[in-house]
């Protein structure tokens, strides 16, 4: 054709036509070859046929079109702006020059709305786009359907809207592209040479929408379509490598949503094949290999083989080298390849990887103008690139860069765009990781805002979702780690549970969110001791294990993890099978782990912990030795400045020490002092874990000094653990152990003024224990230790004579356990009742402070950098002043002077306003008694005779009675054999004897002054309130019974009326009530129920007990609620309206949960769970004539824990209640008694004048029932008793 042209001179008729021609030929030999001469070739000879034909012409707006045509197609090529720019002109010329109903007017639109689409693919200009989408809209409506052009017009305005919806990520867009492709597939027949790239075309749509909304059935749609693509075309088409590479990236995205292996290997396969099929100079060989590398890293990180991210690297880094500066997608394909060094540097821990990573990240940032819209996605890969660089680390200005960056990404899209969720999870897993640093509340609570934010965003079933939910679960975790706040690790479960539930089994992150999941029940585990929890981290953190490859990077560490799991429930149940399991798995994870990791020390400590819980079950010397040889290791792998180094010293003296119990071996005692100090003197002051180091010194000198006897290990082991009490910032459970045992060694060891000081060092710390920071599992777990220290306190201060400290602990002991166990208003509640904030404030920081403690294993949880040791302990220290800040201002508060402090003895003596008021305190050390008189000091009274040995033995005989006699079981009491009775009784008396003589004689004996000032014309009054043992025994019944001299025999009743009270509080907020109109008669309420579905024993003698009172009572002051009316909401609702409340029915004592004691009801249990939510204010007595109303719990003895004690803590200042099961037959003497004394008979005012108060109607009513059965049938009249004033 050359030839033709040159032989055509320039004013022959032909000689335009030819020049186009030659110009067509050009072009197809550049599509075909690629080459770039051809396409300039093609603009050259076209511009000249142009330029040769004048503007009236037919043909110049077709010439004009093909012109614009090549310069669009060298611009493709080049990247050149100016090409574009060059392309637009002719185009508008050419559409300008036809008229309306040309035949060419359609095409010339379509053409030139190809070309603003290009204009907007370089300039990124919202105008080029809607320019494009409405020429080429013209263009489609000004085309029949019938038209050979219609299918390709329509698939350029697919195409149109497919590019705006990247722009803008709006729905309608991509549902117009699917549209407009799906019309061109369907008007083109089957066999026609076009339809692959239609086919072609209508997958990408359906594949774009799927990223945008993770449909499933758009990505299977995509594959489907594309397979058909692709298989309608040979090898050698000059499009088969591109539609190869739209269907590897249909299985790449498959692969994403469901991790099934099979979809990465097609698609690893298919982006080969295009790779294959492309000449190395052709212009989409880049971007073939770019998604290549993409396969082979989405493989890596499903499989974690290291060839397949050497092959990322390589085959992106090729990408990167075939792109100019200039092109479009350099920039994307710098931040891939960066995203790439990432990735093995996080396998392999080379430093040169990341910051590669960072280097090219950056550069593609740099090359991308601050309109363009990949400029988001470039940042958001650059932030997460710093965040793993701080992760490895720890250098804060790589986390503070990630955050900047991420925020930058996150701001620059809509809320609707397709990554807005995924970038705000990112930047949210930065501010987690700032706060895992610094420990900012201000960052975990963002951390949360942005992961809740990013799933709120994303529907159900988009197929992100699960790694959103793994993202805000976590956060949720790191929250709860360091503030204990249940509510975390509550939310942590549910929504780390919906993210493992949405994930398939066979997807890549699988393993990862069921190790996740684990972490987080493992840590609830810990927090409430519930066996469920434990047993589901196994099974997740199993399931996660065999989903993790062997070769994997976390393997390792899931293994760890499992072990602790193990580890953790062996501690629990006990079962050697548990540890011998933690032991196989830790040991795997060592042995995978090369010495150079930064995981190696944590993995080998973790392993020396097991054999040394193995060694103290089984006792066998070579777990022991393991564990010091591993230890040892732990140690010499940890560098000095390193956090860990301190804790992996502690963990081997722990070992050492051992090893030292079990053989008494000197030099190991020698190394395990030896390695303490190393790691006390490693910890700084201030940091949680310096009380626990300072104390594990202390148990070795205290262990030398057992072994030698050396004085100076004495003293050693007293300094040792007093720095421990001092550390402020330490757990106040860690504390408060120290300092026990600094009392402990000085009470033995030094003088008691010293052991003083240490108890009073205790008592401080114990409010802190029971109100803050731990679970009512675990306090309840340590309320019976807690009172068997307040017991040794007391013991301490009487012996040094300080007797109103001595009532002023044992009250805030008893006190505090009582309060827990009820669930009353503890100080906490006041406070936030009237100061909110500093009551949430005050909590937050004693639940940081006491969460801040390191166990004595780590998990391993990929994504975290630990503190330095001087961090952590500058963070501690603030913790710790500003919780002492807090304190200081809140007793400057009016009211509340004494919070978190025991009352004063001051406070406490007018509780004894009624009578004195003897406390019993039992310790091993001696028994002694504290007479709180009215009018004069505290008296002393030493019981020398009576031991806690001895009192233990009595309450032990009586149990062993009462069971004999059928007693402790809740059933209405029938007549024992006689030599049942006979045994009984003697022994009964044994026990009533001693009480007498060794306890209540002698105190009566101390107070005879003061009782005869308080007695008048009546018998005086005192109250119980014991401790130990003591609180179970029948003081009010001590004598001397049925000896052969009855002038030998004596009563406690002949001289006293006894009542008990569970705390000297008690008594106070029941005597400061207001007195009742003696003349007033008070509404009784009667509740009777003579047998229930639930207890099946029938109570025939309730009929007779209720006609007794109802003597007593009017009809218009008594309600009497019965078998169906006896409902629990009715008898609740009765309550509040009378003084008097009588229960004649079963009672329940629940002694697995306190609360949970109950009275039988028609319908069911009035528990004392729902009593307590009642706000009663007139009440004077309740009497309780039920079994066992008063039986406590004899675990434990610091708590009154039954019924009685709950009514007082109601609001009933009196309270007649049984200490164990009474005949049925006696209750309605009892009644009859009881109130002709306390009200008289309604029908004989004369009766009404001597009325009793509740203490002294009993003490009349329980004489008349000996009368009646018998002096020493002591089982039918000691259980009566009376609670309260």
């Amino acid at each position: 054709m050359k030839e033709v042209i040159k032989l055509t001179p320039d004013g022959h008729t032909e000689k335009t036509r030819r020049l186009s021609d030659l110009g067509i030929a050009f072009y197809c030999r550049f599509e075909h070859l690629g080459n770039l001469g051809d396409i300039e070739n093609a603009i050259l000879v076209t511009q000249q046929a142009v330029d040769l034909t004048p503007d009236g012409h037919a043909d110049k707006p077709v010439w004009l079109n093909n012109l614009g045509g090549a310069f669009l197609r060298c611009s493709e090529h080049l990247s050149e702006l100016r090409d574009i720019q060059n392309a637009i002109l002719p185009m508008q010329k050419a559409v300008d020059m036809i008229p309306d109903g040309h035949v060419h007017k359609a095409t010339c639109f379509n053409v030139l709305g190809n070309t603003f689409r290009s204009q907007f693919g370089h300039l990124d200009e919202l105008g080029y786009i809607e320019n494009a989408i409405l020429t080429m809209q013209k263009a489609v409506d000004l085309t029949p359907d019938g038209h050979v052009h219609k299918v390709s017009q329509l698939e350029n305005l697919g195409n149109a809207f497919q590019s705006r919806f990247k722009h803008l990520g709006q729905l309608r867009d991509i549902e117009n592209a699917i549209l407009a492709h799906q019309k061109a597939v369907d008007l083109t027949p089957d066999g026609h040479a076009h339809k692959a790239t239609l086919l072609n075309n209508l997958g990408t749509a359906f594949l774009h929408r799927f990223e945008h909304f993770g449909k499933l059935g758009d990505i299977e749609n995509a594959i489907l379509i594309n397979q058909q693509a692709v298989d309608l075309i040979p090898d050698d088409h000059i499009h088969k490598a591109t539609w190869l590479n739209s269907l590897g990236g249909a299985f790449f995205h498959r692969f994403g949503h469901l991790g099934e292996l099979r979809d990465i290997e097609n698609a690893i396969l298919v982006n080969r094949q295009a790779i294959d099929l492309t000449p190395d100079g052709h212009a989409g060989k880049a971007e073939l290999l770019n998604n290549l590398g993409s396969a082979f890293f989405r493989r890596f990180d499903h499989l974690g083989k290291l060839e397949d991210i050497e092959n990322a690297i390589l085959l992106r880094q090729q990408a990167v080298d075939l792109t100019p500066d200039g092109h479009a997608e350099k920039a994307t394909w710098l931040s891939n390849l960066g995203d790439a060094f990432r990735c093995r540097f996080d396998h392999l821990g080379e430093l040169r990887d990341i910051e590669n990573a960072i280097l090219t990240m950056q550069k593609a940032v740099d090359l991308t103008p601050d309109g363009h819209v990949p400029k988001a996605a470039l940042l958001n890969n650059l932030g997460v690139a710093f965040h793993h660089r701080f992760v490895h680390y720890g250098e804060l200005r790589d986390i503070e860069n990630a955050i900047l960056l991420n925020q930058k990404a996150a701001d620059l899209i809509p809320d609707d765009h397709t990554n807005k969720a995924a970038w705000l999870s990112n930047l949210g897993n930065a501010f987690s990781c700032r706060f895992e640093c610094l420990g900012k509340q201000g960052d975990i609570e963002n951390a949360i805002l942005v992961n809740r934010k990013a799933v709120d965003l994303t529907p159900d079933d988009h197929a992100n979702k699960a790694a959103l939910l793994n993202n805000l679960g976590n956060a949720f975790f790191h929250r709860f780690e360091q503030l204990g706040e249940l509510g975390d690790i509550e939310n942590a479960i549910l929504v780390n549970q919906q993210a493992v539930d949405l994930t398939p089994d066979s997807h890549t992150a699988k393993a990862a969110r069921l190790a996740n999941l684990g972490l987080a029940f493992k840590s609830r585990f810990v927090h409430l001791h519930e066996l469920g929890d434990i047993e589901n981290a196994i099974l997740v953190t199993q399931q996660a294990v065999d989903l993790t490859p062997d070769g994997h990077a976390d393997k390792a560490g899931r293994l760890n993890n499992l072990g602790i799991a193990f580890q953790s429930r062996f501690k629990h149940l006990g079962e050697l099978g548990d540890i011998e399991n933690a032991i196989i798995l830790m040991q795997q994870a060592v042995d995978l782990t090369p010495d150079g990791h930064a995981h190696k020390a944590t993995l080998l400590n973790n392993l020396g912990t097991a054999f040394r819980d193995r060694f103290r079950h089984l006792g066998e010397l070579g777990d022991i030795e393991n564990a010091i040889l591993i230890h040892q290791q732990a140690v010499d792998l940890t560098p000095d400045g390193h956090t860990a180094k301190a804790a992996h010293l502690n963990d081997l003296g722990i070992a050492f020490q051992s090893r030292f119990e079990g053989f008494a071996e000197l030099g190991d005692i020698e190394n395990a002092i030896l390695v303490h100090q190393q790691a006390v003197d490693l910890t700084p002051n201030g940091h949680t874990d310096k009380a626990i180091r300072l104390a594990h010194l202390g148990n070795a000198f205290w262990s030398r000094f057992e072994h030698l006897g050396e004085p100076g290990d004495i003293m050693e082991a007293i300094v040792a653990y007093k720095q421990a009490t001092e550390n402020t910032s330490s757990p106040s459970l860690t504390r408060y152990h120290a300092a026990r045992h600094w009392a402990i060694l000085c009470s033995k060891h030094q003088s008691p003024s010293s052991a003083l000081d240490a108890y009073t060092v205790v008592l401080e710390i114990i409010p802190q224990i029971v109100w803050f920071g731990q679970t009512v599992h675990h306090r309840y777990k340590e309320l019976p230790k807690i009172g068997r220290t307040i017991n040794a306190a007391v013991a301490v201060a009487i012996s040094v004579g300080d007797l109103p400290r001595a009532v002023e602990w044992l009250e805030e002991g008893r006190s505090i356990v009582w309060k827990q166990i009820l669930q009353l208003r503890t100080p906490l509640d006041e406070l936030h009742q009237q100061y909110p904030d500093l009551a949430d404030e005050l909590s937050r920081i004693s639940l940081a402070l006491d969460n801040a403690g390191t166990s004595s294993y780590q998990n391993i949880h990929p994504g975290i950098k630990h503190k330095s040791v001087e961090e952590e302990a500058q963070n501690h220290r603030k913790l710790a002043a500003r919780y002492e800040e807090l304190l200081q201002h809140i007793r400057e508060l009016d009211g509340f002077g004494s919070f978190l402090r025991p009352k004063k003895f001051s406070e406490l003596a007018p509780a004894t306003r009624n009578g004195p008021v003897v406390i019993i305190n039992v310790h091993d050390s001696g028994c002694n008694a504290l007479v709180v008189c009215p009018s004069t000091d505290i008296i002393h009274v030493p019981l020398p005779m009576i031991s806690s040995g001895g009192a233990a033995k009595m309450h032990s005989d009586l149990i062993s009675l009462l069971k004999m006699c059928g007693l402790r079981d809740c059933e209405p009491c029938q007549s024992p054999m006689n030599h049942e009775v006979n045994t009984f009784s003697l022994n009964f008396c044994e026990i009533l004897d001693i009480l007498w003589v060794f306890v209540a004689q002698p105190i009566l004996s101390a107070v005879e002054g003061i009782l005869c000032e308080n007695s008048h014309d009546s018998l005086p009054h005192i109250t119980w309130c014991a401790t130990g043992a003591f609180a179970f025994l029948p003081l009010h019944a001590a004598g001397i019974y049925g000896s052969d001299d009855p002038t030998k025999n004596v009563d406690i009743s002949d001289f006293v009326v006894s009542s008990y009270t569970t705390t000297l509080t008690a008594m106070l907020s029941s005597g400061s009530k207001p007195k009742q109109d003696p003349t007033k008669s008070p509404n009784v309420l009667i509740v009777s129920q003579t047998g229930t579905k639930e207890e099946k024993t029938l109570l025939p003698s309730i009929v007779k007990e209720v006609e007794v009172i109802q003597r007593y009572v009017s009809p218009d002051h008594t309600c009497h609620l019965t078998n169906e009316l006896a409902t629990v909401e009715a008898v609740l609702g009765e309550m509040s309206k009378h003084e008097i409340i009588h229960f004649a029915c079963h009672g329940i004592q629940d002694m697995q949960n306190p609360l949970s004691s109950a009275f039988a009801l028609y319908d069911g249990r009035l528990e004392l769970n729902a009593l307590m939510r009642l706000s009663l204010e007139n009440t004077e007595l309740a009497v309780l004539s039920a079994c066992k109303t008063a039986t406590g719990d004899e675990k434990l003895p610091e708590e009154a824990v039954h019924l009685a004690a709950g009514m007082l803590a109601v609001g009933y200042p009196s309270v007649i209640a049984t200490m164990w099961s009474i005949w049925d037959t006696d209750a309605p003497l009892i009644a009859d008694k009881v109130y002709a004394n306390l009200l008289g008979r309604c029908d004989n005012p004369g009766s009404q004048k001597t009325k009793l108060t509740p203490a002294y109607a009993l003490h009349e009513a329980v004489k008349h029932l000996r009368k009646e059965v018998g002096e020493t049938n002591f089982v039918r009249w000691v259980p009566f008793i009376h609670f309260g004033v």
